[in-house]
């Protein structure tokens, strides 16, 4: 939860992004995680029950005892597909978004296990964006050790760094989304460039669909102002409620 909280007050309130967090919860517990997360941004911080729209700069959690999926424009709580032992959240909602949307940002904070390793591959053959904790500055770096091992990490980060590359990927993506329909390929090869000098991440060997895919991939089905997606994944260190939600019981100050 602290990597989640250290993100969230990081970011910038206005990228236009829609962020779904995954956390590994206890399915007997009630979770707090919303009111924990909505004191470290000014973003909007929803629990999902059902099936809402996605919104720009709002964010969604996951509840106790359920998944999220993505289902085109919206995030779908549903009861687990699979056994206790067997539950691997962030791997399917990776999957989801590559699935529903083609694109996204995908976040691979702190946890243990390999949560999310799986994932990762079908966010980047959707043309998404990997970014994954350093693991010397993760809690617990196994879920970050798992996700880099796969090879497929565009960024490998401290929280600070992360928010940083997020936000300029975004307003990268928004740069490409105001070229018109026929695209022209020199205002494409400078944006490539402006990115590659902001985030120090050369994207000039993605194929053109998949640079601008993820600025455009919600202006059909979903309408013109439908937002991008960052999900933004951590585990726990044994699939329990975390240490914040444990001191909140108590009115610890963790929310401060």
């Amino acid at each position: 939860m602290k990597a989640l909280r250290e993100l969230l007050r990081a970011l910038p309130d206005d990228l236009g992004l829609a962020y779904v967090v995954i956390l590994h919860l206890s399915p007997d517990h009630p979770s707090q995680m919303r009111e924990i997360l909505a004191a470290a941004t000014r973003m909007a911080v929803h629990q999902v029950t059902d099936t809402p729209v996605l919104k720009a700069n709002c964010v969604y959690v996951i509840p106790p005892d359920r998944e999220l999926v993505i289902e085109g424009n919206k995030v779908h709580a549903r009861a687990f597909s699979q056994p206790r032992g067997r539950r691997a959240p962030i791997d399917m909602l990776f999957r989801s978004i590559a699935e529903g949307r083609g694109d996204g940002l995908a976040l691979v904070l702190t946890g243990a296990g390999s949560d999310g390793a799986a994932g990762v591959a079908a966010i980047k053959e959707g043309g998404g964006v990997i970014l994954v904790q350093d693991p010397e500055e993760a809690e617990f770096p196994s879920m970050p050790q798992s996700a880099i091992a796969t090879g497929l990490a565009d960024f490998i980060a401290p929280i600070e760094r992360l928010a940083d590359l997020v936000a300029d990927i975004a307003r990268s993506k928004d740069a490409v989304r105001s070229l018109d329909a026929a695209g022209n390929a020199n205002d494409l090869r400078r944006i490539v460039g402006i990115l590659r000098a902001r985030t120090g991440h050369d994207f000039s060997g993605y194929k053109r669909a998949t640079v601008s895919r993820g600025a455009a991939a919600n202006a059909g089905a979903a309408g013109e102002d439908a937002a991008g997606l960052c999900a933004a994944c951590a585990g726990s260190p044994g699939g329990g409620r975390c240490a914040a939600e444990r001191h909140a019981d108590f009115g610890d100050a963790v929310l401060s």
